[in-house]
């Protein structure tokens, strides 16, 4: 008997056999692998076309300047505010108006007397 042809050669070359068989689909799944990311890059640069794409970098900077506004917010409230007491105070001093109305009751009695 050939020594290819022992039975301990037979499990050798079956051995061989199935390690060949293995390689040869993992090579196949390599490749398989390879082609799907080839795929995927050819659909990721296909968004790049779209509007969505394009617009994201006016979407950065309309963020900056909502950010920018969001940071002059706090004084404007201040602001607002300091405006909003001064509205409630009225636009004359308390004491003014309290003398507007006494020198208008005056002028109303001295017509009064100036009519008889």
């Amino acid at each position: 008997m050939a020594w290819w042809a022992t039975p301990h050669a037979l499990v050798w070359w079956a051995i061989l056999i199935a390690l060949a068989i293995v390689l040869a689909l993992a090579g196949a799944q390599a490749a398989r692998a390879l082609r799907e990311i080839k795929r995927l890059n050819a659909r990721i640069e296909g968004f790049a076309d779209l509007p969505v794409a394009k617009a994201l970098p006016r979407v950065e900077d309309s963020i900056r300047r909502i950010e920018d506004a969001v940071d002059e917010v706090e004084p404007l409230i201040e602001r607002a505010k300091v405006a909003i007491a001064g509205i409630r105070r009225g636009p004359l001093p308390p004491g003014l108006v309290a003398g507007i109305r006494r020198v208008a009751a005056e002028i109303a009695a001295f017509r009064q007397v100036a009519r008889r």
